[in-house]
């Protein structure tokens, strides 16, 4: 499951995902935003953490399938 389909599965904004997966700061909306849609990889860290907040419905090996299945973001013009 990607994290993007946990959040609309569990009706999370990203605010409170962010909020849930311990992101802080002024970007914490934007980044985990990010991770959801797949621009951005987490880092090792937060793949844990994001396997622990969703009693692993999402992990490191959902992240990895998603990037490997998709077009490149930046390629898509």
């Amino acid at each position: 499951m990607t994290l993007e389909q946990y959040r609309r599965q569990n009706r999370l904004t990203y605010q409170r995902l962010a909020d849930i997966i311990g992101l802080k700061g002024t970007g914490a909306v934007r980044t985990v935003h990010r991770y959801a849609v797949g621009i951005r990889f987490p880092p090792p860290a937060v793949l844990r953490r994001i396997r622990e907040v969703t009693g692993a419905a999402v992990t490191a090996d959902d992240f990895v399938n998603e990037h490997t299945r998709q077009t490149p973001w930046w390629s898509e013009r």
